[in-house]
């Protein structure tokens, strides 16, 4: 029970963390490729995140994958292990109890995948408070 406990309080953390800073564009490193996704680590936050490249209805995108590199090939792009790629970062908080990272690829731009990148302003700081 206590990991159970450690890990939603990583979560939440991270959630909070994310939610404060509104959508950011990162760059970051594949890590695993699969048959419909790549997984990305950003070494920035240390966090691991899941780009998906089907989408729910049949008109996605063309995705072939291969085994022995392992390359997932979308459209004209390989994607292979270790290869960087810029991704936006950004809190799903459409159903409150099971709040989510999402990550969506920015670049390499690939058309009916790629993201534009969005317009990111650095945060006001807060005024320090003197006591």
């Amino acid at each position: 029970m206590s990991q159970y406990a450690q890990r939603a309080s990583v979560a939440f953390h991270t959630q909070l963390f994310f939610k404060n800073r509104g959508i950011l564009n990162e760059e970051g490193f594949v890590l695993f490729v699969r048959k419909n996704a790549i997984i990305v680590l950003i070494p920035k936050f240390g966090l691991e995140g899941t780009v998906f490249f089907d989408s729910k209805d049949k008109t996605g995108p063309n995705l072939v994958f291969d085994e022995e590199g392992p390359t997932l090939s979308v459209e004209q792009h390989a994607f292979h292990i270790f290869d960087k790629v810029k991704v936006t970062i950004s809190l799903d908080a459409s159903n409150i109890q099971h709040q989510k990272i999402r990550m969506a690829l920015i670049d390499p731009v690939i058309p009916g995948v790629s993201v534009p990148a969005p317009d990111v302003e650095p945060l006001a700081k807060k005024p320090k408070i003197d006591s």
